[in-house]
């Protein structure tokens, strides 16, 4: 029997939950009142409520506890790559069929008049026959045909007609076209009381607008604050308290200050403290994560799992025939202008939003010579973000702002490789 059915305890996995839907570790921020800003906007009418926070700032969490009384179809952005994906996902989350058959019958006794038709199950399954005026009964003949539902309009009226909230996560990582698209087609279901919600990150806050001008005065925006470090040690107060556990403030403050302002990474860090701690549920002793833990351990191991993959597709670069030009660094290694612009990122930081001058002025500190040109580098930043939109859609790591020049790392999780991994190769030898 578990523990928690006997002393009204818990698990480890039931308290620190990265990358789910947490509950005893929910911290609502009660402070800044995010959860009544997005009910008051779900409570208007007629409007589409854009929700920004940076990736994995807990978006997606805030929503789906508002939401959880009532009905929603979720879908990711990062899958849509036409307007035809958003309804066929949609279709197929309302279990609504995308076609139906329909049969044009002919009377085998049309021209004997006064008949009635009747089924007659027992003689074989959805058998029709016709009763004529003489007495005679003769099979109905028909020609079935398969007729095609128009996706879009089936699902708009069903979620319109049942209060049935769309949900569109990483809108602004469908592409462009389609997101006026989408916006278009769902703006007259609005209008009639659909409910709508995008999620996107903050530097792509409008982009619903300006996919669809006329959407204007239908439009709420909810922001989804960086985390404080207080914030994030709050759920690791509550969580070590479910365990009936204790852990050192200096332990917790550290874990919160290398979280990236993501309470994910923190759900990740104490759960890795607790494990290795030998903290699996909750105990009538109390227990503890001893004040020599190790810390330096767990960062080395959440960065290698959140981050190496990403980080190695990046650093490989767009394929070319020829090979590329080394450029020599101040520690006397050498490498490619992609693994160069990605050393000078972590070198910044990594900071979450990073200018492309100070991308060039990083890549003039840690490269002892041949400094790529500035047509060189915003081709590359341009074509890393191009890769990592093409391989990673639904779980982007970068994103490059051409209008702003600017690079944002948009998921904490590589910006935490990065900041361990990374940048320490960026570093002169000793």
């Amino acid at each position: 029997m578990k523990l928690q059915n006997i002393l009204g305890g818990h698990a480890l996995n039931d308290v620190f939950v990265a990358g789910g839907q947490p509950s005893i570790t929910y911290v609502n921020r009660a402070h800044l009142g995010l959860e009544r800003a997005l009910k008051k906007a779900l409570s208007q009418p007629n409007i589409i409520v854009s929700v920004t926070g940076s990736t994995k700032s807990g978006k997606t969490v805030l929503c789906r506890n508002v939401l959880s009384d009532r009905e929603y179809v979720w879908i990711d952005g990062g899958e849509v790559r036409a307007e035809a994906d958003l309804w066929s996902k949609v279709i197929t989350e309302l279990k609504a069929p995308l076609e139906f058959k329909d049969i044009e019958r002919e009377d085998a006794g049309s021209n004997v008049g006064g008949g009635v038709e009747g089924q007659a199950g027992f003689l074989g399954t959805g058998a029709k026959f016709k009763l004529t005026a003489g007495g005679s009964q003769l099979r109905v003949s028909g020609v079935e045909s398969v007729v095609k539902v128009d996706a879009m309009k089936t699902a708009l009226d069903a979620m319109t007609s049942e209060n049935i909230t769309l949900v569109i996560d990483d809108f602004h990582y469908i592409p462009e076209q389609v997101r006026a698209e989408i916006i278009k087609a769902v703006k007259g279901s609005v209008f009639r009381g659909l409910p709508v919600v995008l999620l996107s990150t903050p530097h792509r806050a409008f982009d619903a607008i300006k996919a669809e001008s006329e959407i204007t005065g239908r439009f709420k925006h909810v922001a989804v604050p960086e985390w404080s470090e207080a914030d994030l040690a709050a759920i690791a107060s509550t969580g070590f308290k479910a365990l009936n556990a204790t852990c050192p403030d200096k332990i917790v403050n550290a874990f919160a200050g290398e979280s990236q302002g993501s309470p994910l990474l923190m759900q990740q860090f104490c759960w890795n403290a607790c494990y290795d701690s030998e903290i699996e549920r909750a105990e009538v002793r109390l227990q503890s994560v001893p004040a020599s833990f190790d810390m330096t351990s767990v960062y080395a191991e959440v960065a290698r799992d959140a981050g190496l993959p990403t980080y190695e597709n990046l650093a490989k670069g767009p394929q070319t025939r020829t090979d590329r030009i080394q450029r020599p660094l101040q520690n006397g290694k050498s490498v490619d202008i992609y693994q160069a612009i990605l050393l000078a990122v972590a070198a910044t930081g990594p900071k979450e939003k990073i200018s492309y001058n100070e991308i060039r002025t990083s890549l003039n500190e840690i490269l002892s010579d041949k400094v790529p040109q500035k047509l060189e580098v915003s081709n590359a930043l341009k074509n890393l973000a191009t890769k990592d939109e093409q391989d990673n859609r639904g779980n982007r790591a970068i994103d490059w702002d051409e209008d702003k020049l600017e690079l944002v790392i948009t998921d904490p999780f590589f910006r935490f490789y990065l900041r361990w991994e990374v940048a320490p190769q960026a570093r002169p030898s000793r």
